[in-house]
């Protein structure tokens, strides 16, 4: 583990360490049943400088790429096959080799996220007449 997991980790198990206290010391400095402005914004700015902390480095620690909005939802790489679509229809989720590639498996041997993505939006109510009445 390197020193900055480390140094991290360490912060975490402060922070749950002395929680309780803090809760405390708050209700105890309330007045009229109010929270202390001051005391509030003190511990949510440590708490959301170690939050942001953390987050940077989970996004320095993973290495899969952030989904690209447009995209196929199977493969991720193709645009949809339609991307101003109705966002029910499935070439609005989908790109024209994936949806292409499910149709064409006559056997329907194995699940496909296109056929099942597609049955949904028909039995769910999207506020229009159903596909299937």
């Amino acid at each position: 583990m390197i020193a900055r997991d480390r140094e991290l980790l360490t912060r975490l198990g402060q922070v749950n360490a002395s929680i309780g206290e803090v809760v405390l010391a708050l209700m105890a400095a309330q007045d009229g049943g109010e929270l202390p402005a001051n005391g509030l914004r003190e511990v949510g700015q440590a708490l959301r400088t170690l939050a942001e902390d953390m987050i940077a480095r989970a996004a320095e620690l993973d290495t899969t790429p952030p989904p690209r909005p447009g995209r196929c939802a199977l493969c991720g790489t193709e645009p949809v096959a339609c991307p101003h679509a109705e966002a029910w229809m499935v070439e609005s989720r989908f790109c024209v080799d994936c949806i292409d590639h499910c149709l064409s498996d006559a056997r329907h041997g194995h699940w496909c996220p296109v056929d099942a993505f597609a049955h949904a939006q028909e039995t769910s109510f999207r506020g229009k007449a159903r596909l299937d009445a």
